[in-house]
């Protein structure tokens, strides 16, 4: 039995030599393993499929993805885009400053002080809760179809995500450390500067990139909607005219700002907060 074991043994070693083939493979599967690797290949992938059907479907309703990169070059080559663009980032910025500012300052009050919460929740629910598609026609009727509107949806689409998540991110605060703060008398300014302020910062990161990603879904909308200008008119113009290559163009530009604004986010929040970033690792 001991020489059948030895003999199978050294057939098996003798078929796979752990040294030549072992290695190679293993570095290969390190290559698969890569979260780039599988992200390219999801990508190949997708444009393959995209290209497939575009090129089986009729022009009117798709448009592969070689013509759509056509339409996206020719587009920023006469500078269609950036005209879109150009009205669409002032509303954008100056909504998402609103929204970040008053939702970080409401947040760090409502958070702290419970009693003001308590009261006021049911207000910021109720808007929160409405859709904001439902509110244009007041919007508009208020404000007009041009710039003071479009900022009034963006805030709307915006401020609510980064007031939110500021101020569940104060409850949760470790109410230990507020407590020994009190104990040594330590100014309530203080403990929110020096302790709140700090164990909170992850979560006004995230409030901001919410906001941010939830306010381009209303930049789109205010130009679907409102004055017909902007990426959200131009892609409402083009497909109205069927030109979906240029539509598609168009779209790609939204989740190119999407990708841009969320990655620049992580950045600053690994610079501003690397210690929730080694604890969530």
């Amino acid at each position: 039995m001991a020489a059948v074991e030895t003999l199978t043994a050294r057939e098996r070693g003798s078929t796979f030599p752990p040294s030549r083939v072992a290695g190679p493979l293993m570095r290969v599967l390190d290559i698969f393993r890569s979260s780039w690797t599988i992200r390219v290949l999801t990508l190949a992938v997708i444009l393959t499929g995209w290209e497939v059907f575009g090129r089986r479907t009729s022009t009117v309703t798709f448009a592969s993805a070689t013509r759509t990169r056509d339409a996206l070059w020719e587009m920023t080559v006469s500078g269609d885009l950036w005209k879109a663009w150009r009205a669409d980032l002032a509303i954008m910025f100056t909504a998402l400053a609103i929204s970040a500012v008053a939702g970080v300052l409401l947040g760090f009050l409502l958070g702290r002080y419970r009693s003001i919460d308590t009261t006021v929740e049911p207000v910021f629910v109720g808007v929160f809760m409405t859709p904001k598609i439902a509110l244009l026609p007041i919007i508009a009727l208020w404000l007009g179809y041009q710039f003071s509107a479009k900022v009034l949806v963006v805030v709307l689409f915006s401020f609510f995500e980064v007031f939110f998540t500021v101020r569940d991110g104060i409850k949760v605060t470790n109410a230990e450390y507020v407590d020994v703060a009190r104990s040594y008398s330590i100014p309530e300014g203080m403990i929110l500067t020096k302790i709140v302020a700090p164990a909170t910062a992850p979560y006004i990161i995230t409030g901001l990139r919410l906001g941010l990603l939830h306010g381009m879904v209303g930049v789109v909308l205010a130009g679907f909607f409102l004055e017909a200008n902007g990426i959200g008119g131009l892609i409402s113009n083009q497909t109205n005219e069927f030109r979906m290559h240029t539509t598609f163009a168009a779209m790609l530009t939204v989740m190119a700002v999407g990708v841009a604004i969320n990655l620049s986010l992580r950045l600053l929040e690994r610079w501003v907060t690397p210690w929730s970033i080694k604890e969530t690792v």
